[in-house]
């Protein structure tokens, strides 16, 4: 009989993000006329998609085949990555999603929803362990192809079916983003109140 174990193992990173049109941005609201919004949601609606936090996923799968067994063991444990981000589609913002008090000095900004999206994997598997027994024969690409589709079945269910682990994901780029587009209006002199859509 051979078994396919699979585990997950995940990890959350920040994407570093550089965007110069943002340095424009303060550049062009401290230039025009105060009242003048239309130009700072434009520049803004530009940037169309920003990338705020990233996921990357291991997955392992273990081969135990103890159909003979007499023969000796026959182990194997390959990994791979697969990649999830979440982002923010700008182009999605509305002018009515900016809301200036000229008078108090304030802004209420209701940001599209995050979304997220798997960016890719891993074309090969990587080798962790083996242990193949001499009287045993190594395992072969449709062995390998088989590990592979085991535990990409199982990172539909537990990743992208799972809310939970979506949920992880939002939760950083929305703190990511919040405190970015927060430091952004605090540079024209402006106090922000950043919301996201459902």
């Amino acid at each position: 009989m051979t078994e396919f174990i699979c585990s997950t193992i995940v990890s959350i990173g920040m994407k570093i993000i550089k965007y110069a049109f943002l340095v424009a941005v303060a550049t062009v609201m401290v230039a025009c006329n105060k009242t003048d919004h239309n130009v700072f949601y434009q520049e803004i609606k530009s940037a169309d998609k920003m990338v705020f936090a990233s996921m990357a996923i291991t997955k392992t799968a273990i081969m135990d085949d103890a159909k003979y067994d007499f023969l000796g063991d026959r182990v194997a444990v390959y990994s791979y990555n697969s990649y999830m981000q979440a982002f923010i589609n700008l182009t999605d913002l509305l002018p009515s999603d900016i809301v200036f008090d000229d008078k108090n000095h304030t802004v209420t900004v209701t940001l599209p929803a995050v979304q997220t999206e798997l960016t890719g994997r891993d074309m090969q598997m990587r080798k962790v362990y083996e242990n193949i027994g001499l009287l045993r024969a190594d395992l072969d690409s449709q062995e390998r192809a088989q590990m592979k589709e085991k535990a990409n079945q199982d990172l539909n269910r537990e990743v992208v079916n799972n809310p939970a682990f979506r949920q992880q994901l939002i939760d950083a780029a929305q703190r990511k983003a919040r405190a970015y587009f927060e430091a952004m209006f605090e540079s024209t002199g402006y106090t922000p109140t950043i919301n996201f859509k459902n």
